[in-house]
Parts: C-alpha cells; sequence; structure tokens
C-alpha cells in the first residue's frame, strides 16, 4: 500500500461515508481480511459508539449489534484500557462465552488473527483501529508486526479525519510551531528516533523530547503520531 497516497485520501474525503469506502479500499489493496474503525468513547457525546467504520459482512454487523457484542468482545474488552496493540491470541480465550464469541466472529469470516490499535485523542476520545487476517498461524507469528508498520500512523490520520468529518471535534486556533519543533517531527516522519535526530540537528536527547512536548502541545495531541498526522494535515510537514 502506498501510505502517502493514503494520507492524501484520507485528508480529502468529505464525509464519514468517504472514509468508510477508503477502508474498503485499503482492505483490498493490502490483502488483509478486514479493516475497523471504532470510536468507542467521545467526551461529551452521548451516543454510544459514535463512530463506526468497518469491512465485515452486514450479516456479522447485524448479529453484533442485536446481541450488544460491544460489552462481552473481548477486544473491546481489553482496549478499553490499553495503550499498546492487542493481538488477539493475547486477549480471553479460556471462557465459554469467549470461546462461544470467537468461534461465531470466525464463521462469519472476520478472521482467524487480529491486531487492535487503541487510539487516544487529544480532547480524551478513545478509538480502536483492527486489522483482521485469515494468515496462517506461522506466517502471523512471523508478519504480523508488518501490518502494524503499514496502518499505526493510518488508523491515527483516519481517527483524526473522523472527529472532525462526524462533527465531533473542532478546529481551534493554534500558535504556529517553530522551526526547532517542525525539524523534529520532520525527522519522526523520516523514521528516525528522539536520539538520532538529537545527533542530526545537534542537539540534546532532552531538548528534542521538549520540542516535541510543545509541538504536540500547539497541535493539541496527544501522542506523536496524532502529532505528525495534523502537522501534514495542515501542510507544516512533508508526508515523506
Amino acid at each position: 500500500m502506498d501510505i502517502e497516497q493514503a494520507l492524501s485520501t484520507i485528508d480529502r474525503a468529505n464525509s464519514v461515508d468517504d472514509l468508510a469506502r477508503t477502508l474498503v479500499d485499503w482492505r483490498n489493496e493490502s490483502g488483509v481480511a478486514h479493516l475497523v474503525y471504532h470510536a468507542t468513547h467521545v467526551p461529551g457525546c452521548e451516543q454510544p459508539n459514535p463512530v463506526l467504520l468497518l469491512t465485515y459482512d452486514d450479516a456479522w454487523v447485524k448479529r453484533y449489534v442485536e446481541q450488544d457484542y460491544f460489552g462481552i468482545d473481548p477486544v473491546v474488552v481489553a482496549g478499553r484500557d490499553a495503550v499498546l496493540p492487542i493481538d488477539w491470541m493475547s486477549v480471553e480465550h479460556a471462557t465459554p462465552q469467549a470461546r462461544q464469541f470467537f468461534a461465531e466472529a470466525e464463521s462469519y469470516g472476520v478472521g482467524r488473527h487480529g491486531f487492535t490499535l487503541p487510539i487516544r485523542g487529544p480532547a480524551a476520545e478513545r478509538a480502536l483501529f483492527t486489522i483482521t487476517t485469515n494468515a496462517t498461524d506461522d506466517h502471523w507469528h512471523r508478519w504480523r508486526f508488518s501490518y502494524l508498520k503499514d496502518f499505526h500512523l493510518l488508523a491515527h490520520y483516519l481517527h483524526d479525519r473522523a472527529m472532525r468529518l462526524a462533527g465531533l471535534r473542532l478546529d481551534h486556533a493554534m500558535r504556529p510551531l517553530s522551526r526547532r519543533e517542525q525539524q523534529c517531527l520532520q525527522g519522526l516522519v523520516h523514521g528516525r528516533t528522539p536520539g538520532q535526530i538529537a545527533g542530526d540537528l545537534e542537539l540534546s536527547a532532552s531538548a528534542v523530547h521538549g520540542y516535541l512536548r510543545t509541538a504536540r502541545r500547539k497541535l493539541n495531541c496527544a501522542t506523536h503520531e496524532q502529532a505528525i498526522a495534523k502537522a501534514v494535515r495542515l501542510e507544516l510537514l512533508q508526508n515523506s
């Protein structure tokens, strides 16, 4: 998948429906079984699960909603407090309820394996982005982290856009980024670590962390990934 093109597609989306179609395109291009974006909590929004974009079969979606599986899905339950990616193999499978849920999900073609990425937004919103595959156990163990590499930034960028298109987050005036803040963020875009950026710019590591922290604050973002996504969207950085 061309990451730069994928980011541009999100940026051009004019509606949540556009983002839903984008997920289908990503699924087809990447060869995964399914992709899901699930906004689980947005402060001030009374509607539960306010944004749900997915490529699952309609029959599974209908079954999931009718049975209110949001409350028992082991992955969703684990994702409520998680900050690191969740390999589906690591969540609860031992209880009869969990075994029945995963067996039913597989019968609807959800996928044999999956990774779910927790997302924490700058306004304290929470979301989950899921990638599923029908890969063999051996292939999954060998290549599972390559899926994270492809989708980690895209998940945060999609979340940022979904919140705005759904009217769940407003843009506010922000202070401009300093040259050093831009340079440090640009280094992250190029895959450099804060320590490597410090060497590139002849700065101390603590100074780089400080610039990244103030950049996140100015951009009203909770993580580096969100800050990069927003800065690229605002054309403050180059995404390649």
